[in-house]
């Protein structure tokens, strides 16, 4: 990777966080991304400069991962401590939206056993270091924007922090006296303790395996999904055909079985059904719910995916994905949008089961999945695929899903164990675990909603072909690819 001259970077980095941060929100970043506690909101009242800060900052230990934009945390699988954030996954913000001026911001320490740094991303989601106690370095935020920021320390005990901002620009003269004033200056302190942790407790930390890492369940046994992005398909775990879900909500995705997984509909994935070919939904305007084919901020994004290394290796073919039954209050649906409108339409239980459609191997694709009613839904799925040795494989699960606020997720768990499995996912050279702020989520997510998009409505529409138990008939059907 080349890289920039720092002062350049940390500008072009700020301006990125900045301009995603206060002009995409929702676009494609997760909810948590955006309701993060703030590390520290500037004002300019008058020729003052406020600064409003929180006193004492809580701490995750974490793990750096094993990349070369990470190397100024230390050495790959290093112990660090992340502040500001109580469950790893929502991050502090540093907010100029009240300051007439740019403000330039540095970091300093009063108090502590190790080195404090401020990062950001930049590009799509590397590091960019912007401050440290160590190297003395600032940075310019500019008035009237907001920026995800990661704050971590490297050794464990207790540390005071200073954050020291100051307006940017040459001094400028007073309309009163017509004298020359010089930038204002502000400062706020910051306490924090990194409690002793091993590398192992941050890293079940890292795969939700403590409550203290904040997964979302609360009061439920089941790992509960209510944001960010999710992909269900086949892998071989152990050697056998096993249907998972990959949870992508934290920097190391990890695969979870789904009968210990729910994932929750909330009341703010009701969408009025649209004008035109929608008419399986329902009539126009009726609302129902959805989990959009388009990443959508607060709302859980789920996909399919055949990607796993070992389905890729062994099947050199399609995997047929099958829809065996449906149990739930209402009916349930997933179609796809077409580039230019309209429904190719996946799924539908108000039809007869079993239905299938035929995913090719190496894809990873989002449609619109529908549910009718509030209330558990259990869908009854099934991959099946031919290795290249000539044998078949199929495994069965099920998708647990509590639609609704008032729907409890624990109504819907029926495992419970919470397990979840970082291994095989080698090929992400992400062996470590950082949090992602918003930046990064913001610039994957644009791009993968857009080739989720597009290579969705091309790759299944070309191959998909649907089985009922009416006429057990497999008919093939292929999509207009010159319409993309």
């Amino acid at each position: 990777m080349q890289h920039r001259p720092p002062n350049q970077r940390r500008a072009a980095a700020l301006i990125g966080a900045a301009a995603l941060a206060a002009g995409l929100t929702g676009a494609g970043s997760p909810a948590n991304a955006q309701t993060a506690e703030g590390l520290a909101a500037f004002a300019t009242p008058g020729s003052r400069l406020e600064i409003d800060a929180p006193a004492a900052l809580e701490t995750v230990p974490s793990l750096v991962p094993d990349r070369e934009d990470f190397a100024f945390l230390g050495e790959a699988g290093d112990l660090v401590w992340i502040a500001g954030t109580v469950d790893g996954r929502t991050f502090p913000t540093l907010d100029a939206r009240e300051a007439d001026t740019d403000v330039t911001v540095s970091l300093a320490k009063t108090e502590g056993p190790g080195d404090a740094w401020l990062y950001t991303f930049e590009g799509a989601g590397f590091a960019d270091p912007l401050a440290s106690t160590a190297g003395g370095e600032s940075f310019t935020l500019l008035a009237g924007t907001t920026a995800p920021v990661v704050l971590a320390v490297d050794e464990p005990g207790r540390y005071t922090l200073e954050l020291v901002a100051r307006e940017d620009g040459a001094a400028s003269g007073s309309v009163a006296t017509g004298h020359a004033q010089a930038p204002a200056s502000a400062s706020t302190t910051y306490s924090l303790t990194a409690a002793e942790a091993t590398t192992e407790e941050a890293a079940n930390l890292a795969a939700g395996h403590d409550a203290a890492a904040g997964n979302a369940q609360a009061a439920s046994s089941c790992e509960v999904v209510a944001d960010g992005h999710v992909d269900i398909g086949p892998r071989f775990v152990d050697g056998e055909w096993t249907v998972q879900l990959r949870d992508d909500r934290q920097s190391e995705s990890v695969w979870r079985d789904l009968a210990d997984t729910v994932i929750h509909v909330p009341d703010a994935a009701v969408f009025p059904i649209p004008e035109g070919d929608f008419d399986f939904l329902g009539e126009p305007g009726e609302e129902i719910y959805m989990l959009p084919q388009v990443q959508a901020a607060g709302i859980v994004w789920p996909g399919w995916n055949t990607q796993d290394p070992g389905v890729i290796e062994a099947v050199p073919g399609s995997v047929d994905w099958n829809l065996a039954a449906v149990e739930g209050p209402g009916a349930f649906t997933l179609f796809l949008t077409g580039t230019f409108g309209g429904a190719d339409v996946l799924f539908n239980s108000a039809e007869a089961l079993p239905q299938t459609v035929s995913v090719p191997r190496n894809t990873h694709a989002h449609g619109n999945w529908t549910f009718s009613e509030a209330g558990v839904y259990r869908l009854t799925i099934e991959f099946t695929a031919t290795t290249a040795d000539g044998e078949t494989v199929t495994d069965s699960a099920e998708i647990q899903l509590a639609v609704g606020d008032a729907t409890d997720p624990d109504d819907a768990c029926t495992g419970g164990t919470g397990g979840a499995d970082t291994e095989g996912d080698q090929d992400d050279d992400r062996d470590g675990w950082l949090p992602t702020t918003g930046t990064g989520w913001l610039l994957w997510g644009l791009g993968a909603a857009v080739l989720a998009v597009v290579a969705g409505a091309v790759i299944m529409s070309a191959t998909r072909k649907r089985r009922t138990a009416a006429d057990g008939a497999a008919a093939d059907q292929t999509g207009d690819a010159d319409a993309v």
